[in-house]
């Protein structure tokens, strides 16, 4: 298929993908100096206001171990709430700085929809007319720091959705679209599932049918 803006049904490790990006970029630190692509969105929506992101230590199927790798304790916080940013992320410097004497965490996180109208990714795809469902991105980096545009490939499976099932596979996409973005174009979540990829680490992350996503190119394979 040829490139272009699609609507897109993306699996939870595809979520989970774009969504690491967004958590190694909500940093204090870069917030302060205006280098970050959340400055002076903190108190503003940045998702879709069905969308709530919370790090939940405590959940049974996120492992938490009581403690982040820097040797905080883990907290369980709100970071994101129905769209609107609530919280960054801070180093002790300048959490000390900010007088913030409980540092929030973010190791076990948990994304969810506020009215999940599908319960598995089947159900997405049966309520989809047409769309471009990707199981995978692979290769993420960021191609425009100010807005977090990422690129990337899909991976491990793209298919064409048509009238509510799978008709056909898809050449692999290269895309250049920001999570910022995509999260806004929301259509339609299910329950969070779990997420794994070989970039990220563990998170509870729905698939979401996303009405226009971004792809640049066709790769070769």
């Amino acid at each position: 298929m040829p490139p272009g803006r699609y609507p897109v049904i993306l699996e939870p490790a595809a979520v989970a993908g774009l969504l690491s990006w967004v958590l190694w970029t909500l940093d204090a630190k870069d917030y302060d100096k205006g280098t970050s692509p959340f400055s002076g969105k903190l108190g503003r929506r940045v998702f879709n206001e069905r969308l709530t992101l919370r790090n939940l230590p405590d959940h049974t199927d996120l492992l938490g171990v009581g403690f982040t790798s820097e040797g905080l304790p883990s907290e369980t916080t709100t970071w994101v709430d129905n769209g609107t940013l609530r919280q960054l992320s801070y180093d002790r410097f300048t959490a000390l700085r900010h007088g913030i004497a409980v540092i929030p965490t973010m190791e076990a996180p948990y994304l969810s929809d506020s009215k999940p109208a599908a319960a598995k990714v089947q159900d997405l795809v049966k309520q989809t007319d047409r769309a471009i469902l990707v199981t995978n991105f692979w290769y993420i980096r960021v191609a425009n720091p100010s807005d977090l545009t990422l690129t990337g490939m899909t991976r491990d499976g793209t298919f064409l959705v048509e009238d509510g099932q799978i008709v056909a596979p898809v050449k692999n996409f290269r895309f250049h679209e920001s999570p910022l973005r995509a999260f806004t174009q929301l259509e339609s979540c299910t329950e969070p599932a779990e997420a794994v990829t070989s970039e990220t680490s563990k998170a509870l992350v729905p698939a979401m049918l996303i009405r226009d996503f971004n792809f640049s190119s066709v790769t070769r394979f």
